[in-house]
């Protein structure tokens, strides 16, 4: 208790730094931020996936121009953070991946020629791969300064921050796969993908990082429409259900056993293997939405902290140290390590929920809880049908929302006196 400080507002790292000692292309960070960022409906994506030399030049060009403002103003954001959390090596690492983005694709060349379009697109392809850790940065970061100030909040910003991270993901991933296609997406999207073989095969990722920590898994039982499809982007749909199951599991082995996995006399072989109720998927289909619902019987959650799961950074367990504890003890040989490591894999950082709830409301589906303390939880995906002409992929999505509110807010700052 004696390591918390109060959490006091202070100057931004933009403020509160010397000039020195900011990027020195900030001016330019500056400028760029201030250009007009033009919201992009996957529709008008969807529209526009071909893949002959000119659609791609086009996409290119678009890409050239707005990726640049898209890192500009996050990088800005996120050097008006306090001092405090800039100076975290997690979140330092992540905007050294923005700065490094930002320069490289606003310094390439206007992009005239085929060659030009294809060394674009390794950039593009090399800058997906720099960020694929970037939510774990942050995670990391903010669990960083919150050991130190527990009463700091940042929704705001990470929801911003990760919405626009989305968004450029989507942008970025779209032209990669206009420029690699593969059979049954246009661009990002797949085309009539089956929500129960991903479902199916995150239950195998999932049961032999059980295994390791506990010696079993709960089975993982389907019902329902087992031939629901949709058009989505598969990626967002193994993330969002991965954190949903993965917090299923647990919570049924934590509820129905009192071993933490120590025990390695646990085998799925033993005939003292502990008797848990099955995880419940159903799959739903309708004209709009496809809802996959994921329930437990973990004990469900008390009422008074079911609204502090949505918060960036709310975990049940108080520390990194108190998470290792929970799920075995304190640990110091090389195989312990490896398994401390598939422990956070289970337990992570309290960024699961909101950013699953973000990823599905991303395209206007969203995620529901209905917690009955003592019994279990049961967690409905709602997603949306991302079919070319839909509405769904016309309506203003969360990053066009935030884009217009930045433009709003960038003229008042301009004509302010």
């Amino acid at each position: 208790a004696g390591r918390h400080k109060p959490w006091r507002p202070c100057a931004s790292s933009a403020d509160g730094m010397a000039l020195a000692r900011l990027p020195k292309s900030f001016n330019l960070v500056r400028e760029v931020a201030r250009a007009e960022c033009s919201p992009i409906s996957l529709g008008q994506l969807l529209r526009s996936a071909g893949t002959d030399p000119g659609s791609l030049r086009h996409t290119a060009r678009m890409l050239k121009q707005q990726l640049p403002i898209r890192f500009a103003r996050r990088i800005e954001d996120i050097l008006r953070l306090p001092h405090v959390v800039v100076s975290t090596p997690s979140i330092h690492r992540m905007l050294k991946s923005y700065l490094e983005t930002f320069e490289v694709i606003h310094q390439f060349p206007e992009v005239r020629t085929e060659d030009d379009e294809a060394q674009f697109f390794m950039i593009v392809r090399d800058q997906i791969t720099k960020h694929n850790s970037g939510a774990q940065l942050i995670a990391e970061g903010y669990r960083d300064v919150r050991e130190t100030y527990p009463d700091m909040k940042l929704d705001v910003f990470l929801n911003d921050l990760f919405t626009t991270r989305i968004a450029t993901r989507i942008l970025m991933e779209h032209y990669v796969g206009m420029r690699a296609p593969q059979e049954g997406y246009l661009g990002v999207v797949c085309q009539g993908m089956r929500p129960l073989d991903i479902v199916g095969t995150v239950a195998k990722e999932l049961k032999p990082l059980t295994e390791s920590l506990y010696g079993f898994a709960p089975e993982v039982e389907y019902t329902g429409n087992l031939d629901t499809v949709l058009d989505y982007i598969p990626r967002h749909v193994h993330y969002m259900v991965r954190e949903l199951l993965k917090n299923a599991i647990r919570a049924t082995i934590e509820r129905h056993t009192s071993k933490t996995g120590t025990d390695s006399s646990w085998s799925s072989s033993s005939s003292r293997r502990p008797a848990i109720p099955p995880v419940q998927v159903e799959l739903q289909q309708g004209d709009i939405h496809v809802i996959i619902k994921i329930g437990d019987q973990g004990g469900g959650m008390p009422r008074q902290v079911q609204q502090e799961v949505w918060q960036y950074g709310w975990t049940s367990v108080k520390s990194a140290v108190d998470e290792s504890c929970t799920w075995g003890g304190a640990m110091a040989s090389a195989a312990a390590r490896d398994r401390k490591r598939r422990q956070s894999e289970l337990a992570g950082y309290g960024f699961g929920l909101p950013l699953t709830r973000l990823h599905a409301q991303y395209f206007g589906g969203d995620v529901n809880m209905q917690a009955l303390p003592g019994h279990g939880t049961n967690m409905y995906l709602i997603l949306t049908h991302l079919k070319e002409g839909t509405p769904s992929t016309e309506i203003d999505d969360l990053s066009t929302v935030l884009y217009r509110r930045e433009e709003i807010e960038l003229r008042s700052s301009t004509q302010a006196p």
